[in-house]
């Protein structure tokens, strides 16, 4: 291995050092806490942490000798265990690295891929007790050539090719549909759920301040919330399977009261999906911290 441009150098992938500071995840925790206390008795809040690709898929042996590749599960199991009783905490690591061998992260991007993030929902599922649609009920969606962040800030290192792969998978509900609220306030009245989008922003519109998702075909008028960044996005295609409405909100471009809009939309659950390297950014819990009054 090599450490380059601040990446972790391993045969052909690069992985992001992710710190984490455990401070400023406490404070994030806080937010989170604060949301589920207040909705307690009419929404579940569940806390997703999802792991980076340094903490998964780099091989245990160097994990061993290079010092800089965190222990996350540690990091993770240190966010859950400050949360308050009322939010349930899903722990999808575990699942992650049994399957550690496939392709859930892209080599090139700091993103997980469509593989990566349907075994976090898996783990969601379980958390649930609900059943998982498997990727072999959903329509594969694959694109060829894709060179990631990663990629660029290695200054484009020959040694990361060939180009990564991106595997999405579509809903198993076939008439569930998308809407979103750009920045601008535009409103986009469809949209595919996974696009034509030879990268990343396949996944559900890449980053929009409000996403609508509608699924027909759950007739429970049930409704969940996904308070995300960017890896949330991969993730969606999952979760609206099993709602009959599903709002997605990327807090770093949103405005408003979390609890107030879960009361106002009769949400049953809110899922907080972000990563733990978010977790622990100071920049992005302050960003949370002004949607949770």
């Amino acid at each position: 291995y090599s450490v380059k441009n601040g990446l972790l150098m391993v045969d052909n992938s690069a992985f992001e050092f992710s710190g984490y500071n455990d401070s400023v995840a406490s404070t994030y925790v806080d937010l989170v806490n604060q949301a589920a206390d207040a909705l307690a008795g009419k929404t579940k809040v569940y806390c997703l942490a999802i792991p980076k690709s340094i903490g998964v898929v780099v091989p245990d042996d160097i994990q061993a000798i290079c010092s800089s590749v965190p222990d996350m599960n540690d990091q993770i199991e240190k966010v859950f265990a400050k949360l308050s009783s009322n939010v349930v905490p899903v722990r999808c690591f575990d699942n992650m690295m049994r399957h550690r061998n496939e392709y859930l992260y892209f080599r090139t991007d700091h993103h997980w891929n469509g593989i990566g993030a349907y075994y976090a929902y898996e783990a969601f599922c379980e958390t649930k007790g609900v059943t998982p649609y498997t990727m072999a009920q959903r329509e594969e969606v694959k694109y060829e050539g894709y060179f990631g962040t990663l990629y660029d800030a290695s200054g484009k290192d020959p040694v990361l090719q060939p180009a990564d792969t991106v595997y999405a998978y579509k809903p198993y509900s076939k008439s569930a549909t998308m809407s979103f609220y750009q920045s601008d306030g535009a409103y986009i009245k469809s949209w595919p759920i996974i696009s034509s989008a030879k990268n990343y922003n396949c996944f559900a519109a890449s980053d929009q301040p409000l996403a609508i998702f509608q699924n027909p075909e759950v007739t429970d008028g049930s409704v969940c919330i996904v308070v995300k960044e960017s890896f949330g996005n991969a993730m969606m295609s999952y979760f609206v399977d099993h709602y009959s409405t599903v709002y997605e909100i990327d807090y770093r471009y949103w405005k408003g009261d979390l609890a107030t809009y879960a009361e106002e939309v009769g949400a049953d659950d809110m899922i907080f999906a972000n990563n733990i390297m978010m977790i622990s950014t100071t920049i992005l819990v302050g960003m949370l911290a002004d949607n949770v009054q």
